[in-house]
């Protein structure tokens, strides 16, 4: 890893320390998405890679290889897998072993297999654990695969997500699937699926006491198919705008069209458990002011969960803030309707708040956020956790990551475990590449 002092034309401030991890790449080269567990428990090692950009890879590429970043050993890179469509990947809760999956798909039929594989941190002792495919009597994978997956904090069961082949052989966008592979076994179910389940963010539970818990995103109205809810009517409101073309960069509206950039009222957010039972209800969005922006995460290990929303009254006034919430029984999709909710905003006391994508530490103390500023420019911001439910987040900027016209990639900052490095994706220097912020 090469030291940078300079990023983005201003002076890295004191304490800090800033890296690039990936300088020895020609391809644009990145970390994985802010919520996968790529992280040793010890805080040493994680995942990269190459050939990638912030939202995944392309399957039929034959360059992308995911990477260990040994930071202990000045971020040496030893290669992970070597299989085109390599995908998905995941440490084992005690950092013993790589988990990850190999999209096999017709590009012509739009059928295939996933192939779920494991191998230990050096890439030795590679086996297949299982496989979907044409045999499989539910439910077969479509054409790509999601790019994440999430292992329960027991380490017995890993999920991932891809679209399925409809029955009736229609090319029309299909129903998408939640696929639960067991760790040992091999074996794998289906216990949700549905059209409205096109970008599930699966996310175990890290708590110990619920290896069973599951927090999913239900994207209502993807296909013009809005569940109503009694009393309200949908509305439409631009959530951002670009100051100098007046260009709606992301509208919310109800409609019938299935071609239309509309949800309705939005996504929510459910925790189930993974054999499809026992839905519970986030309180984010769905009441016709307030939406999910699609970030979630858990506050480290505890039952809390911290979500990204939209709330505004007219597109000038917009605010993206950082809400945490507990889950609640019932499965109304009424959002921050539901009774029993308990809710605080962590963002109050940043004006205004513009969080898009942010993490926390193991213990839920620390969090770090990217931030939108209203010039263009990404601001890395950093904060303290309080009494959960009760307190504000302290959070303060700590780095220009740099002009959003430049660096046009999500910069998708997270936390080490420790809470004691910061990593983050730009390509500030023409190329994108995964960094490393070392907070002391």
């Amino acid at each position: 890893m090469k030291r940078i002092e300079v990023f983005a034309g201003e002076k890295v401030p004191e304490p800090f320390r800033l890296f690039q991890l990936t300088d020895s790449f020609a391809e644009p080269s990145c970390h994985i998405y802010m919520e996968a567990q790529i992280f040793t428990p010890d805080s040493a090692r994680l995942v990269l890679h190459r050939s990638a950009h912030p939202h995944g890879s392309d399957q039929y590429d034959p360059r992308h290889a995911y990477f260990l970043c040994d930071l202990e050993n000045g971020g040496a890179l030893t290669p992970l897998t070597f299989e085109t469509g390599a995908n998905a990947p995941c440490f084992s809760p005690d950092g013993k072993y790589f988990y990850y999956f190999v999209r096999q798909f017709d590009p012509e039929k739009h059928t295939g297999s996933i192939l779920f594989k494991r191998c230990a941190l050096d890439g030795s002792g590679r086996v297949e654990l299982g496989r979907t495919g044409p045999d499989a009597k539910e439910a077969q994978p479509a054409f790509c695969m999601y790019p994440l997956s999430t292992i329960s904090s027991d380490g017995g069961r890993i999920a991932v997500a891809s679209p399925l082949v409809r029955p009736d052989g229609d090319d029309g966008f299909p129903e998408h699937a939640l696929w639960i592979f067991d760790t040992a076994t091999g074996a794998v179910s289906v216990p949700v699926k549905g059209k409205h389940f096109c970008n599930l963010h699966m996310q175990y539970s890290r708590s110990p006491l619920a290896p069973r818990d599951l927090m999913i995103q239900h994207n209502h109205g993807s296909f013009g198919c809005e569940i109503p809810i009694p009393g309200l009517s949908p509305v439409q409101h631009v959530a951002a705008l670009d100051a100098e073309s007046g260009f709606a960069l992301r509208r919310i509206s109800a409609s019938s069209d299935p071609n239309d950039n509309n949800t309705g009222f939005g996504i929510d957010i459910h925790l189930i458990r993974d054999d499809g039972t026992n839905w519970r209800e986030f309180g984010w969005g769905r009441d016709g002011v307030e939406f999910c922006q699609g970030h979630q995460c858990w506050r480290g290990e505890s039952e809390w969960a911290i979500g990204s929303t939209i709330l505004f009254t007219a597109p000038a006034a917009a605010r993206q803030e950082l809400v945490e919430t507990r889950a609640v029984p019932g499965c109304g999709h009424r959002g921050r309707l539901t009774g029993g909710i308990c809710r605080n905003t962590l963002s109050r006391k940043t004006t205004p708040p513009h969080f898009l994508h942010f993490a926390t530490d193991r213990a839920g103390k620390r969090i770090v956020s990217d931030y939108e500023a209203d010039n263009g420019e990404w601001h890395l911001y950093l904060g303290e956790l309080g009494v959960p439910g009760q307190d504000a987040a302290s959070l303060q900027f700590i780095l220009n990551l740099g002009s959003r016209k430049v660096s046009p990639w999500h910069p998708h900052p997270f936390l080490s475990p420790d809470g004691k490095k910061v990593f983050f994706n730009s390509s500030a220097d023409g190329r994108l590449h995964a960094y490393a912020l070392f907070l002391s």
